[in-house]
């Protein structure tokens, strides 16, 4: 299906890959040019498929985001470009070779995805929980969560809301973490 964009006239626009420069745009990443070499390695790297540039553009939006450790919300870029979730998640279980990221952190990546997050907590103070955790379970968002809601004072809606996740979910790996500890 065709979209249709109002751009201001008065705003330069790359008319390639018109996908997913919007998608930038929406969701504030600044470097599209990097975003732009995941697409195209995406792309080469699948050359025979029927994925459309929508699916590729949500792909390569959510790798770039990861690898450089900020939090990535696949359902909001689906929904934007109204591409199926299945597909995406088709494509990235594709491309896990080729681009070897996934939604594991070891404490070193943790720290640095604290420091792109809105919520300003300083490592110092979930550190030993971290490293506690790291050592019995692997550390995703989900559980990352929760260690936030242990440790700190901030409320439940917050933090499910700078990681993309409803507040059952942390409540969920919060009890979870209780258990493993």
């Amino acid at each position: 299906m065709a979209r249709m964009y109002r751009i201001s006239p008065n705003l330069e626009v790359d008319r390639s890959l018109m996908d997913l420069t919007m998608l930038c745009a929406e969701f504030n990443e600044a470097d599209v040019e990097g975003v732009k070499k995941i697409f195209r390695s995406a792309y080469l790297n699948l050359l025979r498929t029927r994925y459309n540039e929508g699916v590729y553009s949500v792909v390569a939006l959510h790798i770039y985001r990861l690898q450089n450790d900020k939090v990535s919300n696949l359902n909001a870029y689906c929904k934007y470009l109204g591409v199926r979730k299945q597909s995406v998640n088709r494509v990235l279980h594709r491309l896990s070779e080729v681009f070897k990221v996934d939604n594991i952190y070891t404490p070193e990546e943790v720290e640095k995805l604290l420091q792109n997050i809105e919520l300003k907590i300083e490592y110092n103070e979930i550190k030993s929980l971290i490293e506690l955790v790291a050592k019995k379970a692997h550390i995703n968002v989900g559980i990352l969560s929760a260690c936030i809601y242990s440790v700190t004072n901030l409320s439940l809606a917050k933090i499910a809301r700078v990681f993309h996740l409803s507040r059952q979910t942390v409540l969920n790996h919060y009890r979870k973490l209780e258990e493993i500890i």
